[in-house]
C-alpha cells in the first residue's frame, strides 16, 4: 500500500510489520502488534478502563463492568481501515506464562500519525494513544518499557518531530513529555434551548406541517465522492482558524470517518462523528461543511460555508436538523428496543400461562439527549461569536503532553516558518549564534543544550550537541580568536551571541507558542535571557510568538 498524503504535501506512513521482540524476562515480551491481536488488545483496555465511566454512568456502590467504549474503539482502531494507524502499531506487552483462558495481552500503547502543521511546514505528528495495562500488571514498569523501547524509537525514525498525548495527570512527564499545547478550549453551554428556543427541533415539529416554515438549507450525506469538497472546506483558512499549528483534515480523515468507520460499524460506541453537507435549498447547490460528535454531548467540530453565504442565515437552521438527527434513535438502540420487547412479550406470555396477575410498567418518555453543546471552534469563528455573545460560555481548557526528541531537528524541520518570521520582522538579515542551556541532559530530550547559527537572516545550523564553555574555556577561546586576528593583520571582531537559559524540556512550551518569552521569565525562576538584552528577549518573540493550536481528537 502506498503512503496517503496530506492535503499539504505531508505522507503518512504506509503499513508495515515491525520486526522488534524484546524479551524483559520473567515471562514477559514486549513486541508489535499483528491482526490477531486485536481482542487481546481489546479485552485489555476495556479491563483497564474498567472504573473510567466514560459513557455509562454508574452508582458509586456498583462495580463496573469492562468499559464497551474503551472495547468498541480498540477494535475500530485495529480493523486495518483507521485514517491514523494501521493494525501493525500497537505496541504490546504479552505474558507469554498466561494460562488457557486468561489474556496474554498485559499492556499496550498504540501509535498513531497524523500530518498537520507549523506555520506554513507541514509536519507529521505522532500520538501515542490508548495506553492501558490489566491491573495486575501494574507497577512494573510496562508502559514506560513500551513507550521507551518501542513506541519513541518508531516515531522518531518516521520522523515525527512532535508526539502529543492527552492523558493521566502527570503520568507522562516521566516518558519527556511537558504540558505545551491546548486542547479542548471548547465554548461549554448548556441549558441551549432555554437560551436559543429556535434550535430546539420539537417546537417546528410541533407545528402542523402546513405551518412549518422550509428550512432555507437542507442537510444531505456525504459519499466517497464528496472527499476533495470536504477537503477543500476544511483548510485553516475555511474553519477560519487563528492557529499557527495544528492538524489537518485530509483525504485520509475524511475517508476514514463518513465512510470506512461507518460501514465497518460493530457497536453502538463506534461512528460517534457525524459528517453532512450543507445544501442551499434554493438552488441544490452544495454550500458548505458541518461535523458534529456525540458522546456524553454534542461537540460542534467543524461549521464552514461557501464564499456568499453567511453564517447568520444558516447557524439555526443547519444546527437544528443537526441535533434533530442526533436525537433520533441509532439502529443500535433500536435494536436493543426490538430486544428489550421481543423479551417483555416472552415475559407476558409466561405470565399469562401461569395465571399470574399483570402489571403494568411505568415508562418515562426518554429524553432527547441533546440539551447542550460544546462549540469547538476557534474562538473568533462567527458561529462562536453568534451563540456565546449572549452569555458568557464555560471554557474548560485542557493541556496535551507534548514531546519534542530533538530541539535542533525541530528547528530545522520548520526552519522555513521561522526565516519568514525573521524576515518580516525588524531583526531581518540578522547575522548571530544562539546558546540556549537547559542545565542538564533529561529523558526525552537529545542533549543538555542547543545553539542555532544564523547568518544574514538564514539558519544555517542546529546542534543539540551544545554544552555551555567553563569561565576558562571561555577565556581560552577568547585569546584564540584574539590571537588569530593579530596573526592575519585585521582588528579582531568579536560574533555576536545570544544566549538563555530554560529549566529542562520548559523550551517546548516557547517553541510551540504556548507561552512568550516574557510569560517564561516571570513563570519560570530559571528561565532567562543571559545575554544579548533586549535585542535578544525581541528576537525571541519574533521567532517564537504566542499562538493558538488546533487540535481535533478524531483517533478513536
Amino acid at each position: 500500500m502506498a503512503p496517503e498524503t496530506g492535503s499539504r504535501g505531508v505522507s503518512m506512513p504506509a503499513p508495515f510489520k515491525r520486526p522488534e521482540t524484546i524479551d524483559l524476562g520473567d515471562g514477559i515480551i514486549l513486541r508489535w502488534s499483528t491482526q490477531d491481536d486485536t481482542e487481546n488488545i481489546a479485552d485489555c483496555m476495556a479491563e483497564a478502563f474498567r472504573w473510567v465511566p466514560v459513557v455509562e454512568p454508574r452508582k458509586e456502590e456498583d462495580e463496573p463492568k469492562p468499559n464497551e467504549l474503551a472495547r468498541s474503539g480498540m477494535r475500530r482502531l485495529m480493523r486495518g481501515n483507521s485514517g491514523v494507524m494501521s493494525f501493525y502499531d500497537y505496541a504490546v506487552a504479552v505474558n507469554t506464562l498466561a494460562k488457557e483462558g486468561q489474556n496474554p495481552v498485559v499492556a499496550c500503547v498504540c501509535l498513531q500519525a497524523s500530518p498537520g502543521y507549523y506555520g506554513k511546514v507541514p509536519v507529521l505528528y505522532g500520538k501515542p494513544e490508548c495506553v492501558g495495562s490489566h491491573p495486575d500488571f501494574r507497577n512494573k514498569g510496562l508502559v514506560r518499557r513500551l513507550f521507551l523501547d518501542l513506541i519513541h524509537p518508531a516515531s522518531d525514525s518516521r520522523g515525527d518531530v512532535i508526539q502529543i498525548v492527552p492523558g493521566i495527570s502527570h503520568f507522562y512527564r516521566q516518558f519527556g513529555y511537558e504540558y505545551a499545547m491546548d486542547w479542548g478550549t471548547a465554548y461549554m453551554i448548556d441549558n441551549l434551548f432555554t437560551l436559543f428556543p429556535q434550535l430546539d427541533p420539537s417546537t417546528t415539529l410541533a407545528l402542523p406541517e402546513n405551518e412549518r416554515e422550509p428550512e432555507p438549507f437542507t442537510l444531505r450525506e456525504p459519499s466517497l465522492d464528496d472527499i476533495p469538497y470536504l477537503v477543500k472546506m476544511s483548510t485553516r483558512e475555511k474553519l477560519q482558524s487563528r492557529a499557527g499549528l495544528g492538524l489537518e483534515y485530509f483525504d485520509g480523515y475524511w475517508k476514514y470517518t463518513i465512510h470506512d468507520v461507518i460501514q465497518t460499524q460493530q457497536a453502538k460506541n463506534d461512528a460517534k462523528r457525524t459528517t453532512r453537507i450543507i445544501v442551499d435549498a434554493k438552488n441544490g447547490k452544495d454550500c458548505g461543511v458541518i461535523v458534529v460528535e456525540f458522546v456524553k454531548r454534542l461537540k460542534l467540530q467543524i461549521f464552514t460555508l461557501e464564499d456568499g453565504y453567511h453564517y447568520r442565515d444558516a447557524v439555526f437552521s443547519v444546527l437544528r436538523q443537526m441535533i434533530a438527527f442526533i436525537n433520533q434513535p441509532t439502529r443500535w438502540e433500536l435494536k436493543e428496543k426490538e430486544e428489550k420487547e421481543e423479551k417483555e412479550a416472552k415475559e407476558k406470555a409466561q405470565r399469562e400461562e401461569e395465571g399470574a396477575e399483570e402489571y403494568k410498567k411505568n415508562e418515562e418518555k426518554p429524553k432527547p439527549r441533546v440539551q447542550g453543546i460544546a462549540i469547538d471552534l476557534d474562538h473568533q469563528h462567527p458561529v462562536a461569536k453568534l451563540l456565546s455573545h449572549q452569555i458568557t460560555p464555560k471554557i474548560r481548557p485542557y493541556k496535551l503532553y507534548t514531546r519534542i526528541q530533538s530541539y535542533a531537528k525541530f528547528i530545522l524541520t520548520v526552519r522555513p516558518e521561522l526565516e519568514d518570521r525573521l524576515a518580516k520582522s525588524c531583526l531581518a538579515g540578522i547575522t548571530v549564534t544562539w546558546q540556549f542551556d537547559f542545565f542538564r541532559k533529561v529523558l526525552g530530550s537529545t542533549g543538555r543544550g542547543l545553539e542555532v547559527v544564523f547568518k544574514e537572516g538564514k539558519i544555517i545550523s542546529a546542534s543539540d550537541d551544545w554544552v555551555p564553555l567553563t569561565p576558562h574555556a571561555t577565556m581560552m577561546a577568547a585569546r584564540e580568536r584574539i590571537a588569530k586576528a593579530k596573526a592575519e593583520g585585521r582588528p579582531d571582531k568579536k560574533p555576536l551571541v545570544y544566549s538563555a537559559e530554560f529549566a529542562p524540556l520548559t523550551f517546548t512550551r516557547l517553541l510551540v507558542g504556548d507561552m512568550s518569552i516574557e510569560e517564561m521569565i516571570r513563570y519560570y525562576g530559571e528561565c532567562s535571557v543571559v545575554t544579548g538584552g533586549d535585542d535578544a528577549e525581541l528576537m525571541l518573540d519574533i521567532l517564537f510568538p504566542k499562538q493558538l493550536s488546533h487540535f481535533d481528537m478524531f483517533w478513536w
